[in-house]
């Protein structure tokens, strides 16, 4: 796998592609191969049973997550060397974006949460625009005007004071719905919005929930706290009520 590509920037992601339709953006993306080490936040949100890697193309090709696994190994145990061949291939996207006239956009956190600031990606790129979901409320405020980032929602207990921070801030918050997403209704006192349509909307959805549907045929027979029931959204006049 020498000359495995580390970014996605044919738009074969579904959300990504969705996310670029109709707008002044290209976006390229980052999948590496979630752990405990590149995805710090995981472990308190219990999500890593129910991660993205088990779904998409990576259901259907075993050759996906071993690219996926490369790409983790490299960056773990290479850093320098998965470092620079990163920058290449965002400074040619850019290139290559600016020529068509569009602007770059780049999430390197598809199925990660890596802190790209204390790496000095976005940083280096300050004409490109950079966004990520996290679960690690801290990182939340990148300081960057082009670097946004979606707090990520989890129920489990020892996650809950992450939760009430990211609540003190009006960053939007990303919650996966079992079923369809109940749009309109409200949730941890926030109005829901579709947050499948596009994650250029979603990071300036303040004071929102981006309501996700649960995805892969694999986690639809699961449960666990990473999964929000319909139920459990109320309606607004609930909401003004309580």
């Amino acid at each position: 796998m020498k000359n495995v590509k580390l970014l996605n920037t044919g738009g074969t992601n579904s959300k990504i592609a969705k996310s670029q339709n109709g707008t002044e953006f290209k976006i390229a993306s980052l999948s590496l191969f979630p752990n405990d080490i590149i995805c710090a936040g995981a472990k308190a949100a219990d999500c890593m049973r129910l991660c993205l890697k088990d779904s998409g193309f990576s259901e259907m090709f075993k050759s996906v997550n071993e690219a996926r696994k490369y790409k983790t190994d490299m960056f773990m145990n290479e850093k320098p060397k998965f470092l620079e061949k990163l920058k290449r291939e965002i400074e040619a996207f850019i290139s290559k974006t600016e020529k068509q006239g569009f602007k770059a956009a780049f999430r390197l956190n598809t199925i990660s949460d890596i802190d790209w600031i204390k790496e000095g990606i976005p940083q280096e790129f300050p004409n490109a625009f950079w966004y990520d979901y996290t679960k690690r409320v801290k990182t939340l405020n990148t300081g960057l005007d082009n670097y946004k980032k979606i707090f990520s929602y989890s129920g489990t207990p020892q996650y809950q004071a992450q939760v009430k921070e990211a609540l003190k801030t009006g960053f939007p918050i990303a919650v996966v719905f079992r079923g369809n997403v109940p749009i309109g209704k409200y949730f941890l006192g926030r109005e829901i919005i579709d947050g499948d349509k596009s994650d250029l909307v979603n990071v300036n959805s303040f004071n929102k929930i981006c309501g996700l549907k649960l995805k892969g045929n694999k986690n639809k027979r699961q449960e666990g706290a990473f999964i929000v029931d319909q139920m459990q959204a109320i309606e607004a006049f609930d909401k003004v009520a309580a």
